[in-house]
């Protein structure tokens, strides 16, 4: 009897034990509910954003001064003077072509201009020998010693002679003006720095042919610097004015970041990307010695209200 009632005391034990797990569990169940509720219902109050009214672009980093030099004439490099990363004077040789050529039309042209030259001389002792024939016949015929039809020839000479003359001073000019710009097609055979600064670009080689039209040198001016963007639309270039205040970085120098201002606003506006845009200069307040020309720049420009 006695394990018998230990046995039905140990189950209702258990009983109990499993009706308090329960009853706790739902409490739990029923507090996390409430708190989700409670958590859920509530308003999130998040702060005001405020709006970035800064016009944002980018541009490219420029010289202000600065030559992009092409060869004009055809022809094949002879000689280059300078090399690139080298500091030169405005007029110093750059780049040759080889002259020989070039040398040798000239040499030809002022031979023909030469030629010309004595031809006017010739054509001028001529006429001056008709125009003495010509007062000689008509001394005889104001005494009655020649004949109306030699006074005539002798006429006849002088304005043949005299337009000899004409003919030959405008072969001399000819071939005077072609000389001259036999010279100014071989001075174009050689490329000069057309202002001081540094070859920041130098595409040439002896023995290359150089066709004409084609950048073979840029020079730049390393004491100024200036950021152009044609990345303003006609929907946002009117809210920017001259001195307005920008902050430049630099996709080049993570964590550079220097101030400057608007220069300069182009009025005429260009088709690009099917928008039509402006050019905006910006002046840097300062520089940094890393950034090269044609590096990328980020613009924030700041409004005047």
């Amino acid at each position: 009897m006695t394990t018998q009632n230990q046995t039905v005391g140990t189950g209702k034990w258990t009983k109990k034990r499993w009706v308090t797990i329960i009853v706790v569990l739902a409490a739990v169940a029923i507090g996390s509910w409430w708190q989700w509720n409670k958590n859920h219902g509530e308003k999130i109050v998040v702060a005001p954003v405020k709006a970035d009214s800064r016009v944002l672009a980018e541009g490219i980093v420029f010289p202000v001064k600065y030559a992009q030099m092409v060869m004009p004439v055809d022809g094949t490099i002879g000689e280059i003077v300078a090399v690139e990363g080298e500091r030169v004077k405005a007029g110093q040789p750059i780049v040759r072509l080889v002259r020989e050529d070039y040398q040798a039309r000239v040499d030809s042209a002022w031979s023909d201009a030469a030629r010309a030259t004595a031809a006017v001389e010739q054509a001028r002792v001529n006429l001056a020998d008709a125009e003495r024939e010509f007062a000689r016949q008509q001394r005889m015929a104001a005494s009655g010693a020649t004949a109306r039809q030699l006074i005539d020839q002798a006429k006849s000479t002088v304005e043949r002679n005299q337009a000899a003359l004409a003919q030959s001073q405008a072969d001399l000019a000819a071939m005077q003006g072609k000389a001259a710009e036999s010279e100014r097609v071989l001075d174009k055979s050689e490329l000069r720095a057309p202002i001081d600064g540094i070859v920041a670009f130098l595409d040439a080689k002896v023995g290359e042919h150089s066709s004409a039209g084609t950048v073979l040198v840029r020079i730049a001016d390393p004491s100024a610097w200036e950021v152009r963007s044609d990345d303003l639309t006609e929907l946002v270039v009117a809210k920017v004015h001259v001195g307005d205040q920008v902050a430049l970085s630099f996709d080049g120098i993570p964590g550079l970041e220097i101030p400057g201002k608007v220069k300069y606003i182009r009025n005429y506006g260009e088709k690009k990307r099917g928008d039509i845009t402006y050019t905006v200069f910006i002046t840097p307040d300062g520089w940094d010695a890393r950034l090269r020309w044609m590096m990328t720049a980020q613009i924030a420009i700041t409004p005047t209200k």
